[in-house]
């Protein structure tokens, strides 16, 4: 059981939002709870974007919710066909993504006891003018809860969500290339990670939607968001090839012993680098640091891509050319994860060793994903 930031920002909303309507003495606040439930968004750029789109969306439920009412009554019938009305509208206006709390908005207000025979316009127009205010008050404690309360950190959850995925892909990439790995367990796991990168993936979006709103701050925003674009880029390309390399583990493991070194030779190297980079984002070594490959003299000299052609070119039989060209996958990927380690470890020298008065990021320690 885990308990993040949104989780608590939900109950200190509805608590907000409960303590307001009893201090107004608006009844019943259940709605203006539920109105900003349904209003919380997961970033402050988000909400305060949303809640211009709410109030729209809102004032439309409750114009039609009184029209119907005060034409047609308050049966379920209309009630329905109010729903389906509302819903046409909100979708001609672009406003479909506020679609719920309108909802929401409409039925409170045919549903306010009010709404009976003996009662008279005014008396309902003053109740639906009511419940209007009290989804109003869910939404803005929702955007007053994200303004002032528990900030997101984007960037210490983005970097600790890398780190830990990538340390789990590298995991199993060593197995995989030890050849001491279960297929179907390796295969399970990927979906795993699978669903963990495109979460990690969102949370980018999120990031990325984030609105520096002083001038001289816009440069610096940009800049890291660019840097953790790269850095997220990087752990895809590190999934993909793990993915390709349990997708072809039996091609893999009938190579030429001699190429298979190369390969896990190249993949060691790659992952010290990846670590490297990892090391330079948290400010432990130096931002000019380079990489140092130990290779061989005779093997720099010859590109893995040269042992491939030669091998695939000496092989005998159509089996073994489908083995190789299904090997030309995992190479390719690994050729755009070094590309992709390449870009990254240059954006990361350049952020951290210029302008570093502005290049700050702070990252808190975190031992689990977020």
């Amino acid at each position: 059981m885990r308990f993040g930031a949104r989780v608590f920002k939900t109950g200190i909303t509805v608590v907000l939002t409960l303590m307001i309507t009893n201090f107004l003495d608006f009844q019943p606040s259940l709605i203006a709870a539920i109105a900003a439930v349904f209003a919380l968004q997961p970033n402050v750029h988000r909400s305060v974007m949303r809640t211009w789109d709410q109030f729209q969306g809102n004032l439309l439920g409750a114009i039609a919710a009184i029209i119907m009412v005060l034409l047609f009554g308050n049966n379920i019938i209309v009630i329905g066909l109010t729903v389906i009305l509302v819903l046409a509208v909100l979708l001609f206006f672009n406003l479909q993504s506020v679609s719920a709390l309108a909802v929401v908005t409409m039925i409170a207000i045919m549903d306010a006891p009010t709404v009976i025979e003996s009662s008279t316009s005014l008396d309902f127009l003053e109740a639906a003018g009511t419940r209007f205010s009290l989804v109003m008050i869910g939404v803005l404690s929702s955007l007053l809860v994200n303004l002032l309360f528990i900030p997101p950190r984007y960037e210490t959850k983005m970097y600790h969500n890398c780190f830990n995925i990538t340390s789990d892909i590298f995991k199993w990439l060593r197995l995989e290339l030890n050849a001491v790995s279960e297929y179907q367990i390796v295969k399970k796991d990927i979906e795993s990670l699978r669903t963990r990168v495109v979460t990690l993936e969102t949370m980018y979006l999120w990031y990325r939607e984030e609105k520096s709103y002083l001038k001289r701050n816009r440069f610096a925003s940009a800049r890291r968001k660019i840097l953790f674009r790269h850095l997220i880029s990087s752990t895809r390309r590190a999934f993909e090839l793990l993915r390709k390399l349990n997708r072809y583990e039996n091609d893999y493991n009938h190579l030429d012993d001699d190429f298979r070194l190369r390969i896990k030779y190249e993949m060691d190297q790659l992952m010290a680098y990846h670590e490297q980079i990892f090391m330079k984002f948290t400010e432990k070594i130096r931002p000019e640091a380079e990489f140092e490959i130990y290779d061989t003299e005779e093997r720099s000299q010859k590109t893995m891509m040269d042992d491939f052609v030669k091998l695939y070119q000496e092989a005998e039989t159509e089996d073994d050319k489908i083995q190789y060209e299904n090997i030309l996958e995992f190479i390719s990927s690994l050729h755009e994860y070094s590309n992709s380690l390449d870009r990254l470890d240059r954006l990361t020298s350049s952020f951290f060793k210029f302008h570093s008065d502005k290049n700050k990021i702070n990252i808190q320690d975190e031992t689990l994903d977020i």
